[in-house]
C-alpha cells in the first residue's frame, strides 16, 4: 500500500453556522498587543523618546566629553530618559501628569539648543505630546521643539549652507507637526464618531428590547382577548339569560362556554410554555365553524379551499370569533352568518348579522372595562397585510376581513 501524505488543514470553529480558521496563536498575540498599544499610545511614544534621548546622550558623552557643558547635557539627557521612562507606566484610565509633559517639552529644548546631535528626541517628543496633551497644545509646544532644533541644527555644519539648512530644518519641521496635528484631529474625529455609533447602537438595542416586550404584552393581550374573554363573556351572557328566562338550555350553554374558555386557556398557557406561536392549519375551517356553533352562527364555504400561513389563519380565526362574540353580546340580532370565501386574490371572511348595528367612527377607545376588540383586530391583520371593513346601520352589521395569498 502506497503511503500517502497526510495534509494537515488548520483547526476550524463554527460560528453563526459557518465553518471559520481558528487564528494561529502568534497572530492572536500579535492582535492582542496591537490593540494594548492601541489603547495605551502613551506606551511606544515614551519608550521610543526615553530611547532616542540615551542614545543621543551617550553619543554626546563619547564624542564631546571635554565640552565644558559635558555633565549639563549628560545629567539633563538622563533625567529626560527616565522620566518618559516612567511614564509608560502611567495606569490606562489615568492621565499623564501634566508637570511631567511640561518638564519634558522644556528639558527637550534646552538639551536640543545645549547637544544638537539629540535633536532627533524631537521626532517621538511630538508624538507623544500629541497623544497626551490637547491638540492645540501639542502643536504650540512640539512647534517650540521643532523652532529650537532648526536654531541648533546648523551648528553641525559649522558655517557651510547655514540659510539652505534651516530653511530645510524649517519646512520638514513645518510638515511634520501639520501632518501629526491632522492625523491626531482625524483619530480624534474617529474616535468621537465611534463613541456616538456605540451610544446610538445602545439607544437603537434598548428601542428594540422594548418593541419587544411590547409586542408580546400586545400578543398576549390579543391573545386572552380573542379566546378566554371572549368564551367567558359569552358564558356570562349566556348566564343573565338563563336568569332572566329561567331556560336550563341557556344554563347548559353557558357551562359550555365556560369548558371552551377552560380549554382555550390551557392552550394559550401551553403555547406560552412551548414557545410555539403558530396553530395547525389543517382544523382551519373546522375552528370556524365551532366558532359559529357557538354562537347559533350559519357557517358557509365558498370557492376551492386553499391552505394559508399558519399566521394568516389564526388572524382569520381570531377575527371570526371577536365579531361572532360581538354580535351575539351586543347586537340583540337573531341571525348570525359566517361566510368563508377562497378567490384569486386572498381569503374574505365575513361576519353579518340582523341586530341594531352601531357607528363605528364613534367606538370609544379601550379600557379596563373593554372596548379593545377593533384594535386588536386591526393591529392583527396589519401584521399579515390584511384589512378590515365595518358597515353598520340599524339594519345590521357586516365585518369583512379581507387576507390576500403570501407569494411564494
Amino acid at each position: 500500500m502506497t503511503n500517502r501524505p497526510i495534509l494537515r488543514q488548520p483547526p476550524t470553529a463554527v460560528r453563526d453556522g459557518r465553518a471559520e480558521s481558528t487564528p494561529h496563536p502568534a497572530g492572536d498575540m500579535v492582535a492582542r498587543t496591537r490593540r494594548r498599544l492601541e489603547r495605551r499610545p502613551i506606551v511606544p511614544a515614551a519608550a521610543a523618546f526615553s530611547v532616542t534621548t540615551a542614545v543621543g546622550t551617550v553619543r554626546y558623552h563619547d564624542r564631546h566629553a571635554a565640552d565644558a557643558d559635558h555633565l549639563v547635557v549628560v545629567v539633563l539627557g538622563a533625567l529626560l530618559a527616565v522620566t518618559a521612562a516612567a511614564l509608560t507606566l502611567t495606569p490606562a484610565r489615568k492621565p499623564c501628569p501634566p508637570p511631567a509633559l511640561a518638564g519634558l517639552a522644556l528639558g527637550t529644548v534646552a538639551l536640543v539648543l545645549l547637544a544638537p546631535s539629540t535633536a532627533w528626541s524631537v521626532v517621538p517628543l511630538v508624538v507623544l505630546l500629541q497623544v497626551t496633551t490637547p491638540v492645540v497644545v501639542a502643536t504650540i509646544s512640539g512647534g517650540a521643539a521643532v523652532s529650537a532644533v532648526v536654531v541648533s541644527v546648523p551648528r553641525l555644519a559649522g558655517s557651510r549652507d547655514d540659510v539652505g539648512l534651516v530653511l530645510g530644518c524649517a519646512l520638514a519641521g513645518l510638515v511634520f507637526l501639520l501632518a501629526v496635528a491632522l492625523a491626531r484631529s482625524a483619530l480624534d474625529a474617529r474616535a468621537r464618531t465611534v463613541r456616538e455609533l456605540t451610544a446610538a447602537r445602545a439607544l437603537v438595542s434598548a428601542a428594540e428590547r422594548r418593541a419587544d416586550r411590547l409586542e408580546a404584552r400586545r400578543h398576549l393581550a390579543a391573545e386572552l382577548h380573542d379566546t378566554v374573554v371572549q368564551s367567558v363573556a359569552g358564558a356570562l351572557f349566556l348566564a343573565d339569560a338563563a336568569e332572566r328566562t329561567g331556560e336550563g338550555r341557556h344554563a347548559e350553554d353557558a357551562r359550555r362556554a365556560l369548558r371552551v374558555a377552560v380549554s382555550d386557556t390551557r392552550a394559550l398557557v401551553h403555547e406560552l410554555e412551548s414557545g410555539s406561536g403558530q396553530e395547525a392549519a389543517a382544523g382551519f375551517e373546522g375552528e370556524l365553524a365551532e366558532a359559529a356553533a357557538r354562537v347559533g352562527a350559519t357557517c358557509e364555504v365558498i370557492g376551492e379551499p386553499r391552505a394559508l400561513p399558519a399566521a394568516s389563519s389564526l388572524t382569520v380565526l381570531r377575527a371570526a370569533q371577536g365579531a361572532l362574540g360581538n354580535a351575539e353580546r351586543h347586537t340583540r340580532a337573531t341571525c348570525i352568518a359566517l361566510e368563508l370565501r377562497y378567490d384569486e386574490h386572498g381569503v374574505v371572511l365575513r361576519v353579518s348579522d340582523d341586530g341594531v348595528g352601531f357607528d363605528p367612527h364613534a367606538m370609544r377607545p379601550g379600557g379596563p372595562d373593554g372596548g379593545h376588540g377593533l384594535s386588536i383586530m386591526r393591529r392583527r391583520l396589519a401584521a399579515v397585510g390584511g384589512a378590515l371593513t365595518i358597515r353598520s346601520d340599524a339594519r345590521g352589521t357586516v365585518v369583512e376581513v379581507v387576507v390576500p395569498w403570501v407569494e411564494s
